[in-house]
């Protein structure tokens, strides 16, 4: 919901208390950073925004409340993404202030506008403030969408991540993709920041009085009951029944042996390290040999050389003897070289981030996938072309975007085809491509990646909580396989199954991942995993995945007539 500036109301402001705004910006940084990963005190954004809202329909001065706004906003994605001060040092605190600087301007947009319409709500008609309410997170869930493709797009935790763990949360994602867990987490905030408001403006009324007063409010307790009717009532009753079936719902999909090698990120390319590299693969491979498996995966970029383009036949082959010893399919990341049309005489060589199948005695097959979303100045610098002195700052070789959608076909050792949705790195936090890849037919979803960049903190896992949603939202379970962890696969309703190490040598499979202090995902290791799907969404589509971003839609409509009415109040 766009703000008008603030010379357009008619409002006087007022000065806060000089503790006030310190004590608002201390309970969102709090209530926001500890809601995630590493911490995951999920309940904390049910209540992160409760007192700017409060704040902001008491009219506070524009300088104080948007200086504690954007500074808030700026400070927690700091704390947020800390784990980037790992890449390439000292240039990954550059990166942690240039990125948390860019993220933040998002959640300051809508403080823009919370500023703008919360004294208009405080004094409107119920109806008025009520549908200011449903405007406010209407805006939000727009710019969580605008920011998904705007500076190259990075829709990194959104609020509805904080529920990775607590599938329970999440089924509405499933109708509205996760737009609409957001919608209703930052309508519960408004509700409560309203209330919060109204005891405090109210505390030298009778209980009795305060009570009728609040009955007339719909903006507190509307969105309030709604949140419960739809995670306390509808969920449960949605959810419980198909837990208590999954015996006779859940049909075998196929057993995959995990590869988590722990390279470290600082020596992955050395020429040095390559055959120590090399070797650790074959040694974790082979240590499955003797478990029943479909397919064996490895993590993104995962050998030390190219296996496609020219050049790379004894790469193969060696990949090859591997493949043929361990007896199954491998379905692994690797780096690829492909020609190309130009324009001089010698043809372009291209690199692509890639996801192969090899199987036995059959050789590589010859469709790949090649990741579509690039990292900014991990794998291209951007706006190169306009500002060429980044290339010298930056001295990258740029890795070039695949331009196919197309699935992969993997065949199980049994003879049975399935349709695999890959997605490379971090990939799967856009939305829009496991959608089409779901509607394209896919079985499930393979996300290979390399976090090994980001330390042992939350980087991992907060990569991770991006795969839960996606699995929800198009109904299709996922596998997943990361070079340190977060490896696992999660099922159709967003229940996620670890590969974990507890104390010990050899990795430990938790049906809770990180369910105790002593278990740990980062560490070199094998697991198997046997997934199953569920026979009501074989083939099915969500009706997210058939009608797409809807709900986004929704709230931008709902967002413009709260603009139009409040501008009227």
């Amino acid at each position: 919901m766009a703000a008008p500036s603030p010379a357009s109301t008619d409002i006087a402001p007022t000065r806060p208390h000089r503790w006030l705004s310190s004590a608002v910006v201390l309970w969102y940084l709090l209530a926001l950073v500890l809601a995630f990963p590493p911490f995951g005190l999920k309940w904390g954004v049910l209540f992160f925004l409760v007192p700017f809202v409060a704040w902001a329909r008491t009219a506070p001065a524009w300088r104080d409340f948007m200086g504690a706004a954007l500074g808030a906003s700026w400070v927690a994605w700091f704390l947020i993404l800390i784990w980037l001060r790992h890449i390439y040092p000292p240039w990954g605190w550059v990166a942690l202030a240039a990125l948390s600087a860019e993220a933040a301007i998002f959640p300051t947009a809508w403080m823009l506008a919370l500023r703008w319409a919360g004294p208009r709500m405080a004094t409107a008609s119920p109806g008025r403030a009520l549908l200011g309410v449903f405007a406010l997170a209407g805006w939000w869930v727009v710019l969580d969408w605008t920011r998904s493709w705007l500076f190259s797009g990075y829709l990194w935790l959104p609020l509805s991540a904080a529920f990775w763990h607590d599938p329970l949360f999440l089924q509405p994602a499933a109708w509205t993709g996760q737009a609409g867990v957001t919608f209703l987490v930052v309508a519960l905030n408004l509700g409560l920041g309203c209330g919060l408001h109204f005891l405090s403006s109210q505390k030298n009324e009778t209980r009795g009085m305060r009570l009728r007063v609040a009955l007339g409010r719909p903006e507190i307790y509307a969105p309030i009951l709604l949140f419960c009717a739809v995670f306390l009532v509808w969920s449960p009753l949605y959810l419980f029944p198909r837990l208590a079936n999954r015996q006779t719902q859940a049909a075998p999909l196929l057993t995959a042996g995990v590869v988590q090698p722990w390279t470290p990120a600082d020596t992955k390319w050395s020429a040095e390290r390559a055959n120590l590299n090399w070797q650790v693969l074959q040694d974790l491979t082979l240590s499955l040999r003797n478990q029943d498996l479909d397919v064996v995966v490895w993590p993104e970029a995962a050998p030390p050389f190219a296996v496609q383009g020219p050049g790379t036949e004894d790469a193969r082959d060696h990949l090859q003897k591997l493949v043929d010893a361990e007896g199954k399919p491998l379905l692994f990341g690797a780096v690829a070289f492909g020609e190309t049309s130009s324009t001089v005489a010698e043809p372009a060589r291209r690199l692509y981030n890639a996801l192969f199948i090899m199987n036995p005695l059959g050789g590589l097959e010859k469709t790949f996938y090649a990741k579509r979303k690039l990292v900014p100045f991990g794998e291209f610098v951007p706006y190169r072309t306009w500002f060429p002195a980044l290339g010298k700052v930056v001295p990258l070789d740029d890795t070039s975007p695949g331009i196919w959608d197309s699935l992969l076909s993997l065949t199980l050792t049994n003879g049975r085809k399935l349709a695999v949705g890959p997605l490379i790195c971090y990939e799967d936090i856009f939305p829009q491509l496991a959608r089409a890849e779901t509607a394209k037919g896919a079985d499930f979803f393979v996300v290979v990646t390399n976090d090994a960049w980001y330390g042992t903190e939350g980087g991992a896992t907060q990569h991770a909580t991006h795969s839960v949603l996606r699995a929800v939202e198009n109904r299709r379970p996922l596998l997943r396989c990361g070079n340190d962890g977060w490896s696992g696969w999660i099922d159709e309703f967003g229940f996620a199954r670890a590969l974990e190490q507890a104390g010990g040598p050899t990795g430990n499979i938790s049906l809770d991942p990180a369910s105790g202090e002593d278990l740990t995902t980062y560490f070199r290791g094998v697991g198997v995993f046997k997934m199953y799907r569920d026979r009501d969404y074989d083939g099915v589509e969500s009706f997210y995945v058939r009608h797409g971003d809807w709900f986004v839609a929704l709230s931008a409509v709902l967002a413009a007539a709260g603009l139009v009415v409040l501008r009227k109040q």
